[in-house]
C-alpha cells in the first residue's frame, strides 16, 4: 500500500510540473541540503538515499548532492558514469564505483515502507527535494514517459507476485483437500 501511494504521489508530482520527471532513472528524492552529510569518511558529494529490492533485483539510488541530481543503478550495472558493485543490506551500504574510485556509501536516514502480502519488495526513501526543472519541453516530455515506464514496470512486477503467491495459495488449499479425503 505504502508503495503504491508513492507511486501516485511521484507520478501526480511529475503531470502537476508539466512532465518533469527524472531521467534516465533518476529520483525525484534527494536530501535536503542542510541534512547533507557524507556518507564516507572521505569528503564526497555522493550519498546513497534508496533502494529497492524486488525478487532477485536490487536497485540502489546514488544522489549527487553538488550537481541535485540522483540516478537508479541495478547491482553490477553502470549509469551515469557510476557504477553500482555491491548491496549490504545488513550494513545498509552499497560500493559504488565513481571515476574510477570504489566508495562505500551508507543508507541516509531510510523511511522504510514495506509492503505486506505477496509482493517481496521494500524501499527506502530519502526526504524529498525538487529538481531543477528541466531545460526544454522535449526534455520534460521525456521524462514523463520515463517515469511512466518506470511505474508500468513496477505494476508489472506487482502482479506477477501477487499471481505467483495466489498459484501457491491455490496449490497448498488442494493438497489440504486432498489430504482430509
Amino acid at each position: 500500500m505504502h508503495l503504491r501511494v508513492w507511486a501516485a504521489a511521484a507520478f501526480l508530482a511529475a503531470a502537476c510540473a508539466l512532465g518533469e520527471a527524472p531521467a534516465r532513472k533518476q529520483s525525484p528524492f534527494l536530501p535536503p541540503e542542510s541534512a547533507a552529510a557524507p556518507a564516507t569518511a572521505a569528503p564526497s558529494s555522493y550519498e546513497f538515499t534508496g533502494v529497492i529490492v524486488a525478487g532477485n533485483n536490487v536497485m540502489v539510488n546514488i544522489a549527487d548532492v553538488t550537481a541535485k541530481r540522483s540516478v537508479w543503478v541495478g547491482i553490477g550495472k553502470s549509469e551515469d558514469g557510476i557504477n553500482a558493485l555491491s548491496y549490504d543490506a545488513k550494513a545498509e551500504s552499497v560500493v559504488v564505483r565513481i571515476a574510477d574510485q570504489n566508495r562505500t556509501l551508507l543508507l541516509k536516514k531510510p523511511a522504510v515502507a514495506a509492503i505486506s502480502g505477496p509482493a517481496v519488495a521494500t524501499v527506502a526513501i530519502a526526504p524529498t527535494v525538487p529538481l531543477p526543472p528541466p531545460s526544454t519541453p522535449a526534455e520534460a516530455e521525456r521524462e514523463a514517459r520515463m517515469l511512466v515506464s518506470d511505474l508500468l514496470e513496477i505494476g508489472i512486477q506487482q502482479r506477477k507476485a501477487y499471481e505467483e503467491a495466489q498459484r501457491k495459495a491455490t496449490e497448498a488449499a488442494t493438497r489440504q483437500a486432498a489430504g482430509r479425503k
